[in-house]
């Protein structure tokens, strides 16, 4: 029987290694800035700005046509629709990278892992999303030697991919905090009747 974490059953030593390295990246990864281009199998492509910050706090912003901002700063994310001027919020834990952005990662705790691949320049992760959520599939891409996170692909409940690479993206600097404001997006609050 294993003595490692649920998240962890199943894999071999090798992938364990990985899975530990990975953590360790991602708990000493302060923040990233990246222009970012989407691809769902559904055909539709886009692109725009994503920041992160560590802890809790990350943005989408597309590009035109695509009208949307997302905002975690907590526990919730805000989605935000420019053209219909609707914000929804969502718990944190119901996106595909929550785990990202919590104050300590433990992908073991969090996730289930179904595979940890390393090659001579790359590393990738296969995780499955475990407890109240959809069974959401994700597969985590980084370079290596300097570990860095590149791509996502995320598999939703009703089988639709959706692959998000970053470009030019720089890690560890200074992000204003104001662009993880939601006041002037929260409807909800300014509008209170409503």
């Amino acid at each position: 029987m294993s003595n490692e974490p649920n998240g962890l059953t199943g894999l071999s030593p090798d992938e364990v290694s990985i899975v530990r390295r990975v953590e360790g990246y991602l708990n000493d990864l302060k923040s990233v800035s990246a222009r970012f281009i989407q691809i769902s199998s559904n055909g539709s492509l886009s692109e725009g700005k994503v920041s992160i910050q560590r802890p809790g706090q990350m943005r989408f912003e597309y590009d035109p046509p695509v009208p949307i901002i997302m905002i975690a700063n907590g526990a919730t994310l805000l989605y935000f629709d420019k053209k219909l001027k609707q914000s929804t919020y969502l718990p944190l834990w119901k996106t595909p990278l929550w785990f990202l952005i919590r104050e300590k990662v433990e992908l073991h705790k969090d996730i289930q892992i179904l595979s940890a691949q390393e090659s001579d320049s790359t590393i990738q992760l296969e995780l499955k999303a475990e407890g109240e959520s959809d069974g959401t599939q994700m597969t985590l891409l980084f370079s290596d030697n300097p570990i860095s996170l590149r791509k996502w692909e995320v598999v939703d409940a009703q089988g639709i991919t959706t692959q998000v690479s970053l470009i030019n993206p720089v890690y560890d600097t200074t992000i204003d905090e104001d662009i993880f404001k939601t006041d002037d997006l929260d409807l909800k609050r300014q509008n209170p009747e409503k």
